[in-house]
């Protein structure tokens, strides 16, 4: 499953940071946590496609996704190219010359635990002003792992699903939307 993702992502509104963090440490053998927090910059082209743009001040990703069924976005191809700290005049140049202008811009704060063969994350969203403006769960299968078929990547997907019904995780909670989807400004 090289450049794929398999994930599900939900609305945490009404999820607790805290518990969510509970419920992890206390119930998994937690591999490795982190807490990040990155800009995350898109752009887009007259398709509606987008390229991301997500760095810091010491690193920095750029990011293309397209969505292999079109109703969802559990199941995208994914290439990620490592960069080097805030770039993001250079990048604004590079993207511009494909064809792509910047739509919009968020700061993301990010809780993550590698637990056995999955990466859970809590997560809250701000404008480039700090200003909150949602917050989300993620249950993504580890894409450094070597998967047999994406439907043994969905199934742990599913089982830690499962797992985090007590914070109001369900199948039926799936947002269908990417963060792109949700935030993109009208052209």
């Amino acid at each position: 499953m090289v450049f794929k993702e398999i994930e599900s992502k939900y609305d945490a509104q009404d999820i607790s940071m805290k518990k969510f963090m509970e419920l992890v440490t206390t119930n998994y053998k937690v591999d490795k946590k982190m807490l990040v927090s990155s800009f995350d910059d898109y752009f887009i082209d007259k398709d509606g496609n987008f390229i991301r743009y997500r760095y810091t001040d010491d690193r920095g990703e750029l990011t293309i996704k397209r969505k292999t069924i079109e109703k969802n976005n559990n199941d995208r191809i994914e290439v990620n190219v490592p960069t080097t700290g805030d770039n993001l005049k250079a990048i604004e140049a590079f993207v511009d010359l494909l064809g792509y202008k910047h739509n919009f811009g968020i700061y993301k704060t990010c809780q993550i635990y590698w637990v056995d063969k999955v990466v859970m994350v809590y997560y809250v969203v701000y404008d480039k002003e700090m200003k909150e403006l949602r917050r989300f769960v993620e249950i993504e299968a580890n894409e450094d792992l070597i998967w047999t078929s994406e439907e043994e990547a969905w199934a742990e997907v599913t089982k830690y699903e499962k797992a985090l019904e007590s914070l109001g995780i369900s199948p039926s909670r799936r947002l269908k939307k990417s963060l792109f989807e949700i935030f993109r400004k009208a052209s």
